[in-house]
């Protein structure tokens, strides 16, 4: 099987989405205590500053001055502890454990997820199935992103994708604070898949460059 594992992707659905069902980020598991300046409302529209864009098995992802700062490999850290830094790891890490390749998923899921049941049932599934090539095929480009909720410690971000059909795509991810930088969570038991097909971008949406 050479498809990507679909988290953001109708076309891959398949067993790809089999795994997201069972292990996707849901709405975030809060902190009870958020820490000195968490009184201050954060900004839900700034902008990322000096935007660009980078690929990653065929999909081009952002990068800015809110991160990520750090390349190792398919490894990408370093995001601001801030609610543009909390989207830009959520899309990178959403997408790079969505389409690496056999040889670098599991340093990926090691770096970039949250320990926890989750991680552990999705590289349990990831195991059984094989990506090999990149996923330009698909057709995908990721139109921008929204933030649903942001506290220091957790944020729920919507990322918004175009098919290649022209459809558009909304995945729930959720991101936590941990070791200095933003990880991706994902649950054992969500609610409810995290990709749904939407009638059209948010006005609220904050757009990303697109190759």
């Amino acid at each position: 099987m050479n498809h990507p594992v679909a988290l953001i992707s109708r076309t891959a659905f398949g067993l790809g989405m089999f795994v997201w069902a069972i292990l996707c980020a849901g709405c975030a598991q809060r902190a009870t205590s958020e820490g000195p300046g968490a009184l201050a409302a954060p900004d839900f529209e700034a902008r990322p500053t000096n935007l660009k864009s980078v690929p990653f098995q065929g999909i081009s992802l952002p990068v800015a001055d809110q991160g990520p700062r750090n390349y190792a490999g398919a490894v990408v850290s370093g995001f601001d502890h801030n609610p543009i830094g909390a989207s830009l790891a959520a899309i990178h890490a959403t997408v790079r454990i969505s389409v690496a390749a056999d040889s670098q998923w599991v340093t990926i899921a090691q770096q970039m997820l949250a320990p926890g049941l989750g991680r552990d049932a999705w590289a349990v599934a990831r195991a059984q199935i094989s990506v090999t090539g990149p996923a330009t095929a698909d057709g995908l480009t990721i139109a921008g992103y929204r933030i649903v909720s942001y506290i220091p410690a957790a944020a729920d971000i919507d990322i918004y994708a175009v098919q290649a059909d022209r459809s558009i795509t909304r995945n729930r991810a959720n991101v936590v604070w941990q070791r200095g930088d933003w990880k991706l969570l994902l649950l054992t038991q969500p609610q409810s898949s995290p990709v749904t097909t939407v009638a059209a971008l948010p006005d609220e949406l904050i757009a990303l460059p697109r190759q």
